[in-house]
């Protein structure tokens, strides 16, 4: 192994000869996300005006050994499709030193150079802040601010699906069983979307999902776009089998659906819908319990239910883990305007580590009016 060279490609045609070795990376590391068909169909389909792509290549010759995939605008630098799902940086296992250091050698003099830094991970990989903080400024390293932190319960299931589902309750068994039932009777089908399905079906999922949510303040995905990004993200995984998008039918059609994707041995839930009128199904535990019996059928071993607190996660889950984002502010001459922005943001968290749920409740009600 050598020293590593550092790159950043500004544009997909780029990255074309590293995309192999990438998607290796995701599946070698079991980040879903993290693939580069969910950060590329993000940049073709949902950019943010202004944005520049830096995506950043650590390689040891001709082999990659890692990938900072991020964009920019102007000086501020974001994981590339965050924000919709955690994507992280990736290395090789044993590399991820090597990686931060050769990655920060690539941003220092890059063009705008990194004012404000963003990364997110979860707490069980490699600490990116820390690291590529160590790596930065030669012993005056950047000002590091944990911006959020959000539970991320998580299934393991060990021996398989009916391994799991014998050491739940049987209180648990029951209803889960029961309501299988009223689905059967119902006359529902449970179907994985197809190549020819795929575009109609992403459409009655997205429907779906801005329906549920439209109670509830509304969901934040309202773009049309969106449809576009997922579309492209399942022509290039669901071959593979690593975009699973459940559906369960009534007549021929869709009441509810829940979309995930597959790297490794690890299986994460992205979102669900599911028509209220008929709610008394159990629609979204269903497409759980039956993503989670075809995932243990094809090797999978952990699930992550996705970042929230909601009460039906943790009926399922065993563990919690956390999505934290972090942002890091090198220290130069936009250091103090970049902090300066940063502070509305700091005061807002802080305020809101202080108030109690029901505030909380309360204060979302006023800013919906």
């Amino acid at each position: 192994m050598g020293a590593l060279t550092g790159s950043i490609a500004t544009s997909p045609e780029e990255l074309r000869g590293a995309m192999r070795q990438w998607d290796q990376l995701a599946l070698q590391r079991r980040r879903p996300f993290a693939a580069p068909a969910w950060s590329l169909a993000w940049w073709e389909a949902l950019r943010p005006p202004g944005a520049e792509m830096r995506v950043v290549l650590l390689a040891d010759g001709e082999e990659l050994a890692g990938v900072l995939p991020l964009f920019c605008v102007g000086r501020r630098y974001a994981p590339l499709g965050g924000g919709m799902a955690p994507v992280e940086p990736l290395a090789a296992p044993g590399r991820e030193g090597e990686v931060a250091e050769a990655a920060v050698r690539a941003l220092e003099p890059a063009s705008p150079r990194p004012a404000r830094l963003e990364l997110e991970a979860r707490a069980d990989s490699p600490d990116w802040a820390a690291l590529l903080g160590g790596a930065w400024g030669g012993g005056r390293g950047p000002w590091r601010w944990r911006s959020s932190s959000a539970p991320v319960p998580c299934i393991d299931l060990g021996d398989g699906f009916d391994a799991w589902m014998a050491a739940k309750s049987s209180s648990f068994r029951r209803e889960a069983k029961r309501k299988r039932r009223r689905l059967d009777d119902a006359g529902a089908s449970l179907r994985f979307a197809s190549e020819d399905s795929l575009e109609r079906d992403v459409v009655a999922f997205m429907r779906l999902h801005r329906l549920r949510l439209a109670g509830q303040g509304g969901s934040s995905l309202k773009d049309r776009r969106v449809e576009r990004m997922l579309t492209a993200v399942g022509r290039e995984l669901l071959p593979a089998g690593r975009f699973r998008l459940l559906c369960i039918d009534i007549d021929g059609e869709p009441i509810a659906a829940q979309l995930l994707l597959a790297a490794g041995r690890e299986l994460s839930a992205w979102n669900s819908g599911f028509d209220e009128a008929h709610a008394r199904l159990s629609p979204s535990m269903q497409c759980i319990l039956e993503a989670l019996r075809d995932g243990s059928e094809r090797g999978e071993r952990t699930m992550s239910l996705g970042p929230g607190a909601q009460d039906y996660k943790y009926r399922l889950a065993d563990r919690e883990e956390s999505l934290n984002t972090d942002v890091l502010v090198p220290h130069g001459r936009g250091y103090p305007l970049a902090r300066a922005r940063l502070a509305p943001r700091q005061a807002r968290a802080a305020l809101a580590a202080r108030l109690s749920p029901e505030a909380k409740r309360r204060l979302r009600g006023l800013v919906r009016r």
